[in-house]
């Protein structure tokens, strides 16, 4: 079973601009150099557009270490996953923990797992479940549903736009660049995370309490004002637009295994790309196709 997530009017209002559009083309994502006048494109691509951009496909993975089904959910995206190795490269989880229902100190603040959850209409599945680029959820009880939604979401919601990202850390506190380059005349907003691999903490796993169990992609801020993400306006097409954000350190976090996850994000409210780097000096440029 599966639920498709709509958004509701006054949030997609939220990134509508009347200001001015740039007309003329930006740089090319891949050598940097200025693209010649091209025919102004529609805001949307049609069925003959390609890409030059890999599509990335964020898989949220709601979660609880008091969860004793939720094991049993990870390893269903994982057989996913392998079965499927078409997306083993460009899926991309992000576990957001609940403390609604036991103990668990990986969880987000103030409920927001659950706020989440509220707001994309996901809490009948309850816990473990999932959620792809923001758009169709269910249960990871087992991994049908995740199999036949992978592919609706790659065949659906093509890419037209790239993410690149650069993270450094100094004096406690961490600096993110996030550029996106769209490649239509688009309304973009873009989501920022932090995420830890590697963290050890209990895990309830069916009847057994697992004391050292290790957590990875586990999201351990949201660094932007919205899981939805900030609005950065109207993009030209062929035009990029960066964001800096800047952000104090936890120091629970070990930076040798934490990492900063960028998301566009359309005028639909749907994830239509994402790249990631490490926290503390990491840098990635667009994914681009071969």
């Amino acid at each position: 079973m599966k639920k498709y997530i709509f958004m509701p009017l006054a949030i997609l209002l939220m990134g509508c601009t009347d200001s001015p559009v740039d007309p003329q083309p930006g740089p090319d994502p891949g050598t940097g150099q200025e693209q010649p006048n091209q025919p102004s494109q529609p805001s949307q691509p049609d069925a003959d557009f390609e890409s030059r951009f890999v599509k990335q496909i964020a898989l949220w993975d709601f979660t609880g270490a008091w969860c004793n089904f939720c094991p049993g959910g990870l390893r269903n995206i994982s057989f996913v996953l392998a079965a499927n190795p078409q997306f083993a490269d460009c899926v991309h989880t992000m576990a957001f923990h609940s403390d609604a229902e036991g103990e668990d100190a990986l969880a987000l603040p103030d409920k927001m797992t659950d706020k989440i959850m509220t707001e994309m209409n996901l809490l009948s599945f309850g816990f473990p479940s999932f959620l792809l680029d923001l758009k169709i959820g269910g249960t990871l009880s087992d991994g049908s549903t995740l199999s036949s939604d992978l592919n609706q979401i790659a065949e659906d919601y093509p890419v037209y736009s790239g993410v690149a990202v650069s993270s450094s850390v100094a004096d406690g506190k961490a600096t993110v660049n996030a550029t996106l380059f769209s490649e239509f005349d688009a309304t973009w907003r873009i989501a920022v995370f932090v995420v830890e691999n590697k963290i050890k903490y209990y895990q309830m796993d069916g009847m057994q309490r697992k004391e050292d169990a290790t957590h990875n992609h586990v999201v351990r801020q949201v660094v932007s004002s919205s899981y939805r993400g900030d609005r950065l306006g109207q993009v030209a097409a062929d035009a990029e637009v960066s964001k800096e954000y800047v952000f104090d350190i936890v120091p629970a976090w070990n930076l040798d295994n934490t990492y900063i996850y960028i998301l566009s994000i359309d005028s639909e409210g749907v994830v239509n790309n994402m790249n990631y780097c490490l926290l503390d000096g990491g840098e990635a440029d667009y994914i681009l196709k071969q």
